[in-house]
Order: C-alpha cells, then structure tokens, then sequence
C-alpha cells in the first residue's frame, strides 16, 4: 500500500537534511587535512537546488526547514560557530534554494532542460548567480554585523564556492532526473576513458608546471558533443571531484598557490570545464533539433518530403548496384476535412498522430514514412519490394487507418485511399516515383467512386 503523500514529503525532507548534513561532515573533514587550502566548492548547495527545482512548492516548506536544522546543528556543533552566527548562515543556505528555485519557475514554470541552450542560460544566470549571491550576502553581512568577519573577501569566495557547487553537482541530478535512458556501452566507455585521461593529466607530477589539466577542456566539450548533457555533467561531477579531493588534502596542480591563489586558480579551472562542456553538449543539442525539424514533421515526428526524397534517392543509387527494387505506398485519407470541420483541428491533430502510430507498426524497422501533405503519406519500403508483398501492405494500412480512433468527444472513423508503385530503374528521378505513386492512388479512388463507395474526403 503506497505511503500518504505527507509522509512521503516528509520522508524526502528527513533524507534532505541527513544528506545535506553528511556533505557538510566530508567537507568539513577533508578541509582540514593537514596543510589544506579549503574546499574548492560547496556541494550541499548543489543538492538543495536541485531538490527544490524538481519538487512541487507545496513540498518546499519542509525541505528548507530540514536544511535549515542541519545546517544549524552542524554550524555548531561541528563547525564550532556560536549561535548567532550559525542563525545567519543557516538562514544564508536556505535562501540560496528557494530563490534559485523560485526563479527558474517564474521563468520557465518546469525544471530547466540543461540540453537547451536557452535553459541552460537561464539555470546559470537564476541557480549559480542569484542564489549563491544572495546566500554569500546574507552570510557576510550578517557575519560583519556581528563582528565575526570582513564582508571582503568573505562574500566572492563564499560566492563561488557555492556557485561552483550548483555548477558541478546540479547538472548530474538534474540531467538523470530528465533523461534516465541508459547510455550505450560504447558511450559509457568512451565518457570513462576520457575522464581517466582528464584526471591523469590533473594529477601527473609535471601537471601545474605544464599546463595539463586545460587540455582537459577540449577533450571534454568533445564528449559532451558526442554524448550529450547527462556525459558532459558526469564528466564535470567526476572531475571535480578530483580537484576537490587533491585541492582539499593540499596536492594536485592548483594547491601549491595557497591559500588564496591555489584555491582560486581551481574554482576559475572548474567553471572552465563547466561551461565549456555544458555548453558544447547544449549548443549540439539545438543544431540537431533544428536539423531533425528540418528533415521531419513537426506534428507527427515523421520524415517529411524532403527527408523522403532523400531517403528514395539514396536507395536509386543502391538499384544502381543491382540491389532488388523499392516501393512507394502513397495514402490519401478520406474523411478527414469532414473531422476537422465537424470536432476542430485539435481532433484533426489527434486523427493524424494516431495514424502515424498505426503506420509505424506495420511496416518493417527499415522502412520510412512520411507526412507530405495535410492528410497525405507516404511509405517507402527499401527492401526486395514486389507486388504480393506491396499488395499485403496497402491492406495492412487500410486495415488499421480504418479503425476508430478515441478522440475528446467520441471516437471518430476515417478511411484512406491507397496506392503503390514499383522501381527497379535507377535512373528515374525521384519526384518521378513519388509522382507515379501518386496517380496510383487517385486511380484507386477513381476506381472506389466508379464502383459506388464514394470516399468520405470533401
């Protein structure tokens, strides 16, 4: 039996504030290694931001109220700060979530897609600006009012280390928690191995006094260019994971600077790493968004004409080889001005995605179908195409386009008028096939009006 939603909420705050609180304990620890230079970024930040970005505002009350106890307990209790203080930097860290959250769902009214690079402006510019901001103003000043601190240079490094928390942690989750598909085995071990190379260059002897951990960089938008988002976040988490490690046991490239130098050399190596890969995976994203709106339908995510004309001219150069013949099912649905005029092209749309739906199961993997026109599609089968089988698919395809289709209001009927055509010639054009396809339909729709069954299309 599934648990209350209240309890679940609570629950998820309960796991919020141990999570955020063993976060603080590692940092906390590993900060004080022997000659440390501090923590390079602030991962806690990362966590809240996210959980608050994906839940829904009704949850949010109890998520900052166990932030803020954890926080609380361990300003004190770990870190050894007073009260007062720790009232101004618990208060500091739940403000940093709630106005990162609050923001990108005034912008966006949804989690942030990081593939977009519209999103991904928005998430830097609301979670790693704004937030940590106001997180290291409320904290510095609070801290100067009390006489405990200098507000410089207390604020940009309590800034950046936040920021960079949101920057590196953030992405991970929030990418996971769009796109939980699993990665291809090739893609995994590709994003591993360019990794294992980025860290091997991070912690060679020679690495600050060469260069190496920026050639990292390039190597990393790479990835991100060929696997996307998720590769480039996980590459970035794991990365900065390593700096943080190295910078926080005073070891690795960016620790010799000291306290000041060293860490800020590796906060500014992080943010490169950050957005270069971010942004290379987001700005691949849009070109092959724009390419694939170019060659498909926007309605029914089918190929469109000019996606078909290419796939056909591709398969005449094939016929050039001697590789079989290729066939070309046009479908000319009848009825379907009478739905759009009598339910609204809202259901006219429904009619159409449905069709494509049923079009798609019953043909092969290796067959295209396309939408060129209104109510017009078209099916091109590239393999050993020949009467008996082009015949047993039209009747497939009047088969299932003339089952009802569940629309808002009733379910509606349509039928189709269809028509094939053979081609074993590879020098005939292919707007020529398309074209001979064509009369093949109407002919069968001259044929059905002739015999009496009028087609249901006005």
């Amino acid at each position: 039996m599934p648990r209350p939603r209240s309890a679940r909420v609570l629950l998820g705050a309960v796991a919020l504030g141990a999570t955020y609180a063993g976060i603080y304990k590692l940092i906390l620890i590993g900060s004080t290694f022997g000659a440390s230079v501090g923590a390079t970024f602030w991962p806690a930040s990362g966590v809240t931001v996210s959980v608050l970005i994906l839940r829904s505002r009704r949850e949010w009350p109890l998520y900052i109220v166990a932030i803020w106890i954890a926080d609380f307990m361990l300003d004190t209790h770990g870190a050894g700060y007073s009260v007062p203080v720790s009232l101004g930097i618990a208060t500091a860290n739940c403000a940093e979530p709630l106005l990162s959250a609050t923001l990108l769902r005034r912008w966006l009214r949804r989690p942030p897609d990081l593939s977009n690079t519209r999103d991904l402006g928005l998430f830097y510019l609301a979670a790693v600006a704004g937030g940590p901001l106001l997180s290291a103003t409320i904290a510095s000043c609070w801290q100067w009012i009390l006489g405990t601190n200098t507000i410089w240079p207390y604020l940009p490094r309590w800034w950046v280390g936040d920021a960079l928390g949101v920057t590196v942690i953030a992405p991970v989750i929030l990418s996971v928690a769009r796109d939980r598909s699993r990665l291809r085995p090739s893609d995994v071990g590709l994003l591993l191995a360019a990794v294992a190379v980025a860290i091997a260059m991070i912690t060679a002897p020679s690495a600050a006094r060469d260069g190496l951990p920026f050639l990292a960089i390039p190597a990393l938008s790479l990835i991100a260019i060929r696997i996307g988002t998720r590769a480039a976040a996980a590459a970035v988490f794991l990365i900065g994971l390593t700096v943080e490690i190295l910078t926080a046991v005073g070891s690795g490239p960016f620790a010799g600077g000291g306290a000041f130098t060293g860490l800020l050399s590796a906060q500014m190596y992080m943010v490169a790493c950050s957005v270069s890969g971010l942004s290379a995976a987001a700005l691949m994203a849009g070109l092959l968004s724009r390419d694939r709106l170019a060659l498909h339908d926007s309605l029914t995510g089918l190929a469109n004409r000019r996606l078909l004309m290419n796939r056909t001219g591709v398969l005449l150069d094939r016929l050039d080889r001697g590789r079989g013949a290729l066939g070309l099912v046009f479908i000319d649905l009848d009825g379907f001005k009478a739905i759009n005029d009598a339910h609204g092209h809202g259901v006219g749309d429904t009619v159409l995605i449905e069709i494509a739906r049923r079009l798609q199961s019953v043909v092969d993997q290796r067959d295209t179908i396309a939408r060129i026109g209104g109510d017009e599609f078209v099916i091109l089968v590239d393999h050993a195409a020949e009467p008996t089988t082009m015949s047993a698919l039209v009747e497939r395809v009047e088969r299932v386009v003339g089952e009802p289709i569940a629309c808002p209001g009733g379910a509606v009927r349509i039928g189709a008028s269809v028509g094939f055509t053979i081609c074993d010639q590879p020098d005939e054009r292919p707007e020529d096939v398309l074209s001979r396809a064509d009369d093949a339909m109407y002919g069968v729709k001259r044929t059905r009006i002739g015999a009496g069954v009028a087609p249901l299309r006005s």
